[in-house]
């Protein structure tokens, strides 16, 4: 342990119970769940009173036993955004993936210990051991400075400091790591792509932090590139859609490097993370999380940390499985699987096809970054591609005859933030 990783852990510890324990091992760590879910079922209950309603109407007062949880409502974006009062450290603003509207979430300073926590024991889980060099890929549109005149302007002042202070005094002082930027170009310009990996390899990092079409955006540009190399590159996290082998095998293959998926978001913080025995599942974080998969597959997730604006039951808007299960790296416990956005598929002959599947398909045939409308049944492609590669598209994904035809040119859009850049 260096005296890096000493300083933060004995600052976690002042701020958060179990910081240590839960730094140490991705999932470690928390403490009796019955007591914390009723503390935190009662302070929702407080402040959401259609939320009390319904819990009143399906269990009534207390939690007599963590069966009785699963009785619960469910919460919607609509309920979280139902918060309000003041004592948040952080105010975390996300929205627009899968549903209409934008949400805040409220974090006291206890729960942006233990999200902190969680992100370091996810780092030490890549391999990472604080003060190695990282590299973090980033849109443009979400840079600190990019973002300056508006928290300005807005009188987003605790924002502002709060954000100045995690990017450039945690981050970039203590876990040393940069932010290398990058706009939505990369997804149609190759060229635009292999200045990306150029820059991102120049900072020598042995972790890279990435969104998942950033990093295929990089790869496909190194297919026809020489002399960029990742030399110390031990570990690739990537935050969003969870990638399989076509991807993750062309990270060892091409960069030397091991990918961590990491299912994360705003509202519930760092709940899945993939380990290199885990194939498509992801170990669940059971220490500040409850993970459930509902009848219909979609995935229900409980922040058991957040005191201040309770995430219960969340309805995640995602499409996937949990499982009890062990893993080839030796561990066992719950498992999840994600296989994308609730109602966000291509409608395939051998069936509908989520973003994680279709992206395994995509990403090793060599077609270029494409987007798929299925209320108009088009294919949006990047300039200078057109019908055959529509037809290359339809063919390889199987997909329904008579559907899909290739979109006018100037339709294909993607924002530098990159989400959903096959399936909008």
């Amino acid at each position: 342990m260096n005296a890096r990783e000493k300083l933060a852990l004995a600052a976690g510890g002042l701020l958060f119970r179990g910081f240590s324990e839960r730094a140490s091992a991705f999932g470690a760590g928390g403490w009796d769940q019955l007591p914390r879910l009723n503390a935190l079922l009662a302070r929702a209950r407080a402040a959401l009173p259609e939320y009390d309603a319904a819990c009143a109407a399906a269990v009534g007062g207390a939690l007599a036993s963590a069966g009785d949880f699963t009785k619960l409502p469910l919460m919607r974006r609509g309920d979280l955004a139902r918060y309000a009062g003041g004592g948040a450290l952080a105010r975390l603003e996300s929205g627009g993936t899968g549903s209409s509207g934008r949400v805040e979430t409220r974090l006291d300073l206890a729960a942006v210990a233990a999200r902190y926590a969680a992100l370091l024991s996810v780092l030490k889980t890549a391999g990472w051991s604080m003060g190695q060099k990282t590299a973090a890929l980033h849109p443009v549109e979400y840079s600190y400075f990019a973002n300056l005149p508006a928290m300005v302007a807005s009188g987003q002042f605790g924002r502002l400091a709060f954000e100045f202070l995690q990017q450039y005094g945690l981050y970039r002082l203590l876990h040393n790591r940069k932010n290398v930027y990058y706009g939505g170009e990369i997804f149609s310009d190759p060229g635009a792509a292999l200045r990306l990996a150029r820059a991102a390899a120049g900072e020598d990092p042995v972790l890279l932090i990435t969104r998942p079409d950033a990093l295929m955006a990089v790869l496909m540009a190194l297919r026809s590139a020489r002399g960029v190399g990742f030399r110390r590159l031990k570990a690739v996290l990537t935050v969003g859609t969870p990638l399989g082998e076509s991807v993750r095998g062309e990270v060892r293959s091409r960069l030397g490097a091991e990918v961590y998926n990491m299912y994360a978001s705003t509202e519930l913080g760092y709940a899945g993370l993939s380990c290199p025995h885990s194939g498509g599942w992801l170990h669940a974080d059971r220490a500040g999380h409850i993970l459930e998969a509902s009848a219909q597959g979609g995935l229900i997730c409980t922040d058991l940390d957040n005191a201040l604006a309770p995430v219960l039951r969340y309805d995640t808007g995602d499409i996937g499985e949990t499982s009890e299960r062990g893993c080839l790296c030796g561990r066992s416990g719950l498992m999840l699987k994600v296989r994308g956005r609730a109602g966000k598929f291509a409608q395939a002959l051998p069936g509908p096809l989520y973003e994680t599947e279709l992206i395994d398909l995509a990403f090793p045939a060599g077609l270029p970054f494409f987007q798929l409308d299925g209320a108009a049944g088009r294919i949006l492609l990047p300039p200078g591609a057109g019908e055959r590669e529509a037809g290359r598209v339809r063919e390889l994904l199987r997909l329904e005859p008579g559907r899909y035809g290739a979109a006018p040119a100037g339709k294909f859009k993607i924002s530098s933030s990159g989400k959903f850049s096959y399936l909008p």
